[in-house]
């Protein structure tokens, strides 16, 4: 190779590789977004941002105490529109005795909407509170007071078996005018009745519904007209029923039917 030619080839090695700066395009409106979410992340972040202004509250109320219930909302109510846990506010309501549900949600721009369902009692458990219809037990502050309900006395596992037995007996016993006021279920799930007239029914295991409709059938014929004389009907016989009188010290002390 001549002098001249190895001097061009060295030349082109010397050269420069061009840059580009076409990233430089897209980067620079990149960061200007970045920094546009990160301030406004913390601008709304900032409770002082939008406050909670309002609670309303919505449901219709015959125990739910209304001011206790703006008092534990206005206890966990902090943050802004945006940043208001919600969920928290839910759980801190259905922690209220009374309180069977709730749900919140933000009104734009400053207020907090809090709907509540009361619960409804359908029974009063002996050792537990009130009972609802699907059988969960709850309890308000202070003594449960006797009312209307029916009273049951069993374990807190057992409620929805005796509110399922409760409302089918219930409609039986509805025929003759009667309903129940007491019901008893022991750890062996035997069975025992207070009737609104006073009558004790003790049915025992197995075959319950089959043993009211027993006693139902001669209900009117036979037992009403000295319900005032008897102290409770036992109906764990195969065929016919055991009375026992209230001058009699003890179900020992029974006739047969």
């Amino acid at each position: 190779m001549s002098p001249l030619a190895k001097q061009a080839a060295y030349s082109k090695k010397r050269v420069a590789t061009p840059v580009s700066y076409k990233w430089v395009g897209w980067l620079v409106p990149l960061i200007v977004v970045c920094a546009v979410l990160f301030y406004a992340e913390d601008y709304l972040a900032n409770p002082e941002t939008l406050p909670i202004n309002k609670v309303r509250v919505h449901g219709e109320f015959v125990n739910v105490d209304e001011a206790m219930l703006h008092r534990v909302i206005d206890g966990v109510v902090k943050g802004g529109y945006f940043n208001i846990d919600v969920e928290r506010v839910r759980e801190v309501v259905e922690t209220l005795a009374w309180v069977d549900k709730a749900s919140v949600r933000r009104v734009w721009p400053d207020t907090l909407s809090v709907s509540v369902s009361e619960q409804h009692p359908v029974a009063i458990s002996e050792k537990f509170g009130f009972i609802n219809a699907s059988g969960d037990v709850f309890k308000p502050l202070g003594k449960v007071k006797e009312n209307a309900l029916p009273v049951f006395d069993g374990a807190i596992s057992l409620n929805k078996m005796m509110l399922d037995k409760f409302y089918k007996m219930n409609m039986l016993l509805s025929k003759q005018k009667l309903t129940i006021t007491r019901l008893q279920f022991d750890a062996r799930h035997a069975m025992k009745l207070k009737l609104n007239n006073g009558l004790k029914v003790i049915l025992g295991r197995g075959e319950t519904m089959h043993r009211l409709e027993r006693f139902i059938s001669i209900y009117s014929d036979s037992l009403e007209k000295l319900v005032n004389d008897i102290d409770a009907i036992d109906l764990r016989y195969t065929n016919g029923m055991a009375v026992s009188w209230k001058n009699k010290k003890s179900l020992g002390d029974m006739k047969h039917v």
